[in-house]
């Protein structure tokens, strides 16, 4: 007797005859691998009436941290989310981020003061300080904030990603228009330098004819004597100025304290590590910690290296020291920006 054939699983095929409202109501998810790699499997509606064919498609996007990127050959947008590898996320005891943050989450739970007023519900923050000192560890910690509350982060460090979100931002809010969005622009300063028209395109963005809602804007920059005042000191595009300094003892100690194992701990003279490290960055502290406990060189010896990286001339000061690694020409720079 013959054998009978063993039925293959059948595809389960989707749903084409959902009416919108239902589609609306269905909880929107982004396409499994397998669903894009078999081909097309839906109808994507064009203005004109035609159809054209397309992969599952979703409502929402998963909360995350996405860059833009535009494909010029068919003329649309895409965005695509970032894997973010970060040391452990520490909230430092600074008074300046810490005032940032409550800034922040004071700014997302007033949405409706916002309409009464008839404002734009949006929030813009810049921070300055030299290379190493917290910025970085700052916007991971509002990043992970956002994301925990289902928004998107966008990550703007280049001439070209800030074009494509001034392009994109729009499009966006029409798609998903209540979404909590932080927009981080990485040394605002070397981007706005790239040309007025791109200077021109960003501003009407933070607050001409192309803002948008429901969105933070944090910007960093080591160098804010090169910002003009058109952007630096001008309310409703960053409403607060921040400086970000290098730390003292108390921030130095906790994150000594934060980076070492507890057996590590017992070993150390703290007081003596946190006097050595007068004047230094995180990032340098940090550095002494890969350097002692995992490469096996004494403090001492880290230090003195440091010191072969200090330029005495022009450098700026931390308690009466040279600082290390971010220092700054003292011929006037030219001011990026427009005029008033």
């Amino acid at each position: 007797m013959a054998k009978e054939k063993e039925e293959k699983p059948k595809k389960k095929l989707p749903n084409f005859s959902k009416t919108e409202a239902s589609v609306e109501k269905e909880e929107a998810v982004a396409p499994e691998a397998d669903e894009v790699a078999s081909g097309y499997i839906q109808w994507a509606v064009n203005e004109n009436g035609s159809y054209i064919p397309t992969f599952k498609t979703t409502q929402k996007v998963p909360p995350g941290v996405y860059e833009i990127s535009h494909n010029p050959n068919v003329g649309y947008y895409l965005i695509k989310q970032k894997v973010v590898m970060s040391d452990t996320v520490l909230e430092l005891p600074i008074k300046e981020p810490m005032e940032i943050l409550a800034d922040i989450e004071d700014f997302w739970k007033l949405k409706d003061q916002f309409r009464k007023y008839k404002m734009v519900y949006k929030r813009g923050i810049l921070m300055h300080g030299p290379p190493g000192c917290g910025k970085s560890y700052l916007i991971q910690t509002l990043t992970n904030k956002i994301v925990e509350k289902g928004g998107i982060v966008f990550s703007l460090n280049s001439e070209a990603k800030v074009d494509h979100f001034i392009s994109f931002c729009q499009i966006f809010r029409q798609i998903e228009p209540d979404r909590p969005l932080l927009v981080i622009i990485e040394d605002i300063d070397n981007i706005v330098s790239q040309g007025h028209g791109l200077l021109s395109a960003l501003l009407n963005v933070l607050d001409g004819v192309n803002q948008i809602d429901n969105v933070v804007y944090l910007a960093t920059t080591n160098y804010p004597e090169k910002l003009q005042e058109r952007i630096a000191n001008r309310p409703s595009r960053f409403d607060r100025m921040y400086e970000i300094s290098l730390p003292d003892d108390e921030t130095r100690e906790f994150f000594i304290k934060a980076k070492l194992a507890p057996d590590d701990l017992k070993k150390i003279d703290m007081e003596k590590w946190v006097e050595l490290t007068d004047g230094l960055t995180l990032s340098h502290i940090k550095e002494i910690v890969v350097s002692t406990m995992i490469f096996g060189k004494k403090i001492e010896d880290v230090c003195a290296h440091f010191d072969t990286m200090k330029r005495p001339k022009n450098s700026r000061t931390h308690h009466g020291k040279p600082g290390v690694g971010f220092d700054t020409p003292k011929k006037e720079e030219k001011k990026v920006g427009l005029g008033n």
